[in-house]
């Protein structure tokens, strides 16, 4: 290739670059020029519609904030109530609606009507926040706490029904008491008895005398100690219950027999109605319901009458005496401690032992007409 061709090409290929560019700028120029100019109402238009996209996303994860926090609420093993300042009933959890007997659909009314019929919860509602509390209503025990809030917030309270925790709690130290006065009364017992028969022989003795007066006092004296001994020992013996099916009419009927030949029975109507059955140990069953037994005859007055229910793993004993009151029936099955002054003060711990043993317990509550129920519960 010439010189010439060469420098005219080299001249050709920035004037065609130029004139490339030129052409790419008219057409970008022509294809502006044919856009259509933005409408005002479109751009209001698509900021509403983010605005409303971005709040619908806010609430929905409020939504699901409150879910888990209801969640919370209602996973709680107590009750919570929450009154906000304009005295409404902002919150009530699951725990808290079913110790009160409510709906959910109170959540949102008047506290003051809402809350009417559980005055002992008013109260804590205006109570100082700080600890636990405890006390009686309706006949159960509660634990109520004010708890610390923001003012802006309302009333915080959890409360929850203990009743049967506090039982528990009781049975459970007598159950300890139990064992310790065992191991002590298995050896104070054996040295009474022995010392219990050196007197019994020396009565016998002055009988054989002649000595008749002097003899019965001493033999009759003996006698109430060997009985109380006794006692005792059926108090310190190691329990070895078996458990099997059990008919509870049947060892009713049994214990209720062997009761009426008692001295403590006469003058009393003795019956018993219903029928179930129960696994535990039918000897242990039947030594329980006889102490029962009496101990309700002995509170029944002469002419008065003494019913035991029967049930599928229950039975109840019921008396027509004075009645007890909570303080009195717990201070009744600790050992040694009698509600007669001729008693021994191990009639009902036995009892309450020997349900124990084959996994029933004992409970003794008032009746609404009078008297006292033993309750038998496996």
């Amino acid at each position: 290739m010439s010189p010439h061709a060469l420098a005219g090409l080299a001249l050709a290929i920035p004037i065609g670059a130029a004139l490339g560019g030129v052409l790419l700028l008219f057409f970008r120029w022509a294809r502006l020029r044919r856009r259509t100019p933005p409408d005002p109402d479109a751009l209001v238009l698509a900021a509403v519609s983010g605005s409303l996209r971005e709040r619908g996303e806010l609430a929905a994860s409020l939504g699901e904030l409150r879910t888990v926090h209801e969640r919370l609420l209602d996973a709680l093993p107590m009750g919570l109530v929450w009154v906000d300042q304009r005295h409404r009933l902002a919150a009530l959890n699951r725990r808290g609606q079913e110790l009160l007997g409510v709906t959910p659909g109170v959540v949102g009314l008047d506290a003051a009507f809402v809350l009417e019929p559980f005055p002992w919860l008013r109260e804590a509602l205006d109570l100082e926040p700080g600890p636990a509390r405890r006390l009686e209503a309706r006949g159960r025990r509660w634990r109520l706490q004010r708890m610390e809030a923001p003012d802006r917030i309302g009333a915080l309270v959890q409360f929850d029904d203990v009743t049967e925790a506090e039982q528990e709690e009781r049975r459970l130290q007598l159950r300890e008491r139990f064992a310790e006065l065992g191991e002590m009364t298995a050896g104070v017992a054996h040295q009474l008895k022995n010392g219990l028969a050196v007197l019994k022989g020396q009565g016998q003795l002055l009988k054989r005398a002649g000595h008749h007066d002097a003899a019965d006092t001493l033999l009759e004296e003996t006698e109430g100690l060997e009985r109380l001994v006794q006692r005792f020992l059926q108090w310190a013996k190691p329990l070895d219950p078996i458990s099997e099916p059990m008919r509870l009419e049947d060892v009713t009927a049994q214990a209720l027999n062997d009761v009426k030949r008692r001295p403590a029975s006469q003058g009393r109507v003795l019956s018993f109605e219903g029928r179930g059955t129960a696994t535990g140990d039918p000897l242990l069953l039947h030594q329980a319901l006889v102490n029962l037994l009496e101990n309700a005859c002995q509170a029944t007055a002469a002419g008065g009458r003494v019913m035991v229910k029967v049930a599928d793993r229950r039975l109840d004993v019921l008396d027509e005496g004075h009645g007890l009151s909570e303080d009195t029936a717990i201070r009744m099955l600790r050992p040694f401690e009698s509600g007669r002054p001729d008693g021994t003060g191990l009639g009902l711990p036995l009892a309450l032992k020997w349900l124990n043993a084959q996994g029933a317990d004992l409970r003794l509550t008032p009746r609404p007409e009078g008297g006292t129920c033993a309750e038998i519960r496996w």
